[in-house]
């Protein structure tokens, strides 16, 4: 346990933002000359350009994994529909208690509501407030929350998709490959906490948990019913309401459930969808540096006191937290991947100067492009920056000599 964590590669490449930033200043320049009808085309053309071809008259219709999302766009009203599951043959009492809680929260702008035997997420409003920043969320709750109640409510209440999504697997040798490699870091990362849990050492015990499960995203980037596992759990730590030793335990006995799961599970959660509004989100360098801020500073009086096993951990969990979060692009992400792999099971005191270096690529970086676009940290509802902080009172509280 002397040195630092091994690095994996990931499976596929990593993806990027491809939404066209321009647009979506133009949707609120339109949305603010009162030139309503505009809105919503010039938010799609801001999410990819490609979905133009999906309209007929005046509705779009757009594939998201197993769902698709109906948008209807007339002279006075926006009406969104999204089909989600039919519940004939589900267990009903348990499905439905589920559904009105999801309807209280998670879910802000939409309603879900059940029509004869389908369940439908819905959304309507006047033309005239169609203000861009809510339908854009409005779009990205159907989408992240039919993507992940999906699963959820088949797995435990046995509903059934409307339809099968349109997913592209991956070959069978890659699944094997990156099953045996999911096995060994779940394996250290339970190692590692359990050195770190012996030693007292809770806070790197919980950047260890951290760690672990987000590089199993980074790694895999698992679909259906296995990323909802790995995003509760992730949640579970970072649980304010749940003291802190309890979220250890949590957190571990979540790596022991994930440590279960069978080839087969896992491979069936490895494949490639048809996305409309990506779960990440686009990551900014202002956002990320805002983000960083405390930690950077934290991590350059940890090296400068010699204590790089706490500095490499605190800047592993900034990094892989910044995939987990975002779509990043090749200029942000290859310093990052570089440092990553050069601190691959180094002495601490070597790999903390090397991740260091990754951050500093961020940090010290003054050279700005023009930046278009939406603000994230009002899309995003702080998650990003919230997590930082919930990190950094949580290391206050408790601190270990």
């Amino acid at each position: 346990m002397n040195k630092n964590n091994t690095y994996f590669p990931p499976i596929q490449a990593k993806k990027v933002a491809t939404r066209q930033e321009e647009k979506w200043d133009e949707a609120i320049a339109l949305f603010n000359s009162k030139q309503y009808n505009k809105v919503l085309p010039t938010i799609l053309d801001y999410v990819g350009s490609h979905l133009q071809n999906k309209k007929n008259g005046n509705t779009y219709e757009i594939a998201h994994g197993s769902v698709v999302i109906t948008i209807t766009q007339t002279v006075d009203e926006l009406v969104i529909k999204c089909p989600f599951l039919n519940i004939a043959n589900a267990k009903r009492v348990p499905l439905m208690r589920r559904l009105a809680e999801i309807r209280m929260s998670p879910l802000n702008l939409t309603n879900v509501a059940l029509e004869n035997e389908l369940v439908y997420f819905s959304f309507s409003c006047p033309i005239n407030v169609c203000e861009p920043y809510k339908i854009y969320g409005v779009l990205r709750e159907i989408c992240y929350y039919a993507d992940s109640y999906d699963d959820e409510f088949i797995e435990k209440f046995n509903a059934a998709h409307l339809q099968e999504p349109n997913i592209t697997p991956l070959s069978d040798d890659i699944k094997k490959a990156a099953y045996a490699n999911y096995q060994k870091i779940i394996e250290e990362g339970l190692q590692r906490f359990d050195h770190y849990m012996e030693n007292r050492h809770e806070n790197n015990a919980w950047y260890t948990l951290n760690i672990t499960l987000k590089k199993i995203e980074f790694y895999a980037e698992p679909q259906g019913y296995l990323r909802t596992v790995l995003e509760n759990a992730i949640d579970d730590i970072f649980d304010r309401n749940t003291p802190f030793q309890n979220r250890l335990l949590q957190g571990k006995a979540s790596l022991k459930k994930l440590q279960n799961y069978s080839i087969d599970k896992f491979s069936a959660d490895l494949y490639q969808v048809e996305t409309f509004i990506p779960y990440k989100y686009s990551g900014k360098k202002e956002n990320i540096r805002e983000n960083w801020a405390d930690s950077y500073t934290d991590v350059q009086e940890m090296i400068a006191n010699a204590r790089f096993e706490d500095a490499s951990n605190v800047l592993q969990s900034c990094f892989y937290g910044l995939f987990y979060y975002n779509l990043v692009d090749e200029s942000i992400g290859e310093p990052i991947i570089n440092a990553l792999a050069q601190a691959d099971g180094q002495n601490w005191n070597q790999a903390a100067p090397v991740l260091m270096k990754g951050m500093e690529a961020i940090m010290e970086d003054f050279l700005f492009d023009n930046d278009f676009g939406m603000d994230l940290s009002k899309i995003m509802g702080e998650q990003m920056k919230q997590s930082m902080a919930a990190i950094r009172q949580m290391m206050t509280n408790f601190k270990v000599s």
